[in-house]
């Protein structure tokens, strides 16, 4: 790529850094500018997905059609963000080097001699996959990495994908046939939960995005940053609004089940942190309804604060909407907002804004496990920043922490037993804190409790020095 680029990314690898630090948005932003050409978003096989150099970078590609769903899971993530936190094999959890099997075990569903075979269920296309766009490619990078050490305990991964579309049925068919295809285990991100009896009854392990009710009830189900939600809020983000000394907070949602119950939960967490209410939740239709007149009655609130339990698009409308009728500054806080690009593209509308990834750690973040999974993503000419990409990667981890635990002879059995035992999961480093999923106030743990967020300075995306963890309010 020529000295000019060997320079920048030096530039960014040089070991005096802090550990804490920001990369200049611009510059990344500038970097793939020039070089976009040379990584075309077409998706691309798992064998070019192994590390190379460090390429950060932000795609402004965001679709202006969202989904809806992405709120209901995205603010889950978001307002109940996972307990305050390795190595390549165990993610926190000790374990020793991969020797080679024993060659030994009797037989094993989805085990062989040489290989283990995974699933990984969400939807690759139909009008969901820009939702979850690259959560497959971001696992299978995962996958690589393990491979390229030996393996699982001296068996090589393979990952299969199973394209749920997002639908009931579509999915329900595919985990029917990954169950045909003798899976192990299965890697999720959906919307849909019509699969998980079916995965419930063979005792088959899952791991992914704890945004539906199997992840707060049915064993077999690991989530990635937590348990599921129900009934429990944690007071996160009222503490991060408090940090900046806000009193009185406004609260607004989009029109559907999950972003309502997020946002009722919100407002439970505030007098926890002596906050206040500054006027009744106020609902979006659709994530395209008009911002201007919320943003009036925000302003006629006397509100100092508020939280935008919509999809990003929402909370920068507001925010645009609120500059533009001037008087007193309001603090927007937007679930989700951590893309560089999307700042960029705000010509300064979101300067002064708080943002909260979707259950991971800034990618920001100046950290070697930040750094190979941003150098992994771009290396297959795919935008790191993506909404649930780092949790694939995750879900991905956590499956093989499982898998080395479970010994020469892994079964289902002990792979959920043991799992259901750690009670100090830190996704390589890649979760705001340690996640428990031993029963707590969900037989499958607790709720997330932390959130690291950042703040919007001018056109850079910063990371606060650490995450806020909460505690679980019970919503009322």
């Amino acid at each position: 790529l020529g000295s000019w680029w060997q320079r920048a990314i030096s530039s960014f690898l040089m070991p005096s850094q802090p550990v804490v630090q920001s990369t200049s948005t611009p510059q990344l932003v500038q970097l793939y500018r020039v070089n976009s050409k040379q990584f075309p978003r077409e998706r691309v096989s798992s064998e070019s997905l192994a590390p190379a150099v460090l390429l950060p970078w932000a795609i402004a590609h965001h679709s202006s059609v969202k989904r809806y769903a992405l709120v209901a899971m995205g603010v889950v993530c978001a307002l109940s963000l996972a307990a305050c936190g390795t190595s390549d094999n165990t993610s926190g959890q000790s374990a020793g080097p991969n020797p080679t099997p024993l060659r030994t075990c009797g037989a094993l569903a989805g085990v062989n001699n040489s290989t283990i075979t995974l699933g990984v269920v969400f939807p690759k296309t139909g009008p969901a996959a820009s939702t979850f766009e690259n959560f497959g490619i971001a696992a299978q990078l995962r996958v690589n990495e393990i491979n390229a050490k030996g393996g699982v305990n001296g068996r090589r991964l393979v990952l299969n994908t199973y394209d749920d579309r997002n639908d009931a049925k579509t999915q329900s068919a595919v985990a029917e046939q990954a169950l045909e295809d003798g899976v192990f285990g299965i890697l999720a991100a959906s919307q849909q939960q019509s699969m998980y009896p079916a995965l419930k009854q063979a005792n088959i392990p899952v791991a992914g995005v704890p945004n539906l009710p199997p992840y707060a009830t049915d064993l077999n189900v690991f989530g990635v940053y937590g348990a599921y939600s129900t009934g429990y809020t944690s007071t996160a983000s009222a503490q991060r609004l408090r940090a900046i000394k806000a009193s009185s907070i406004a609260t607004v949602t989009l029109k559907s089940p999950g972003a309502l119950s997020s946002a009722r939960g919100f407002v439970s967490t505030l007098s926890s942190q002596t906050l206040k209410p500054a006027l009744p939740i106020q609902v979006l239709a659709t994530a395209d309804s008009s911002t201007a007149v919320i943003a009036a009655k925000i302003k006629k609130s006397g509100a100092d604060a508020v939280n935008v339990i919509s999809l990003v698009e929402s909370g920068i409308a507001l925010a645009r909407s609120l500059k533009s009728q001037g008087g007193k500054k309001v603090t927007v806080l937007v679930n989700g907002l951590i893309d560089p690009a999307t700042v960029i593209a705000t010509d300064g509308v979101l300067d002064g804004a708080v943002g909260a990834p979707y259950g991971f750690v800034p990618l920001q973040l100046n950290t070697p496990e930040v750094k190979r999974y941003v150098a992994g993503m771009a290396a297959a000419g795919v935008n790191p920043y993506s909404d649930f990409a780092p949790l694939g990667y995750i879900a991905a981890d956590l499956m093989i922490a499982g898998l080395t635990s479970a010994g020469q002879c892994p079964t289902p059995e002990d792979f959920i037993r043991i799992q259901r035992g750690v009670t100090d999961y830190t996704g390589g480093n890649l979760l705001p804190g340690r996640i428990s999923f031993a029963p707590g106030v969900t037989p499958d743990g607790d709720p997330a409790k932390c959130t690291w967020f950042v703040t919007i300075r001018g056109e850079s995306v910063l990371p606060d020095t650490g995450p806020t963890c909460g505690q679980l309010v019970k919503v009322q």
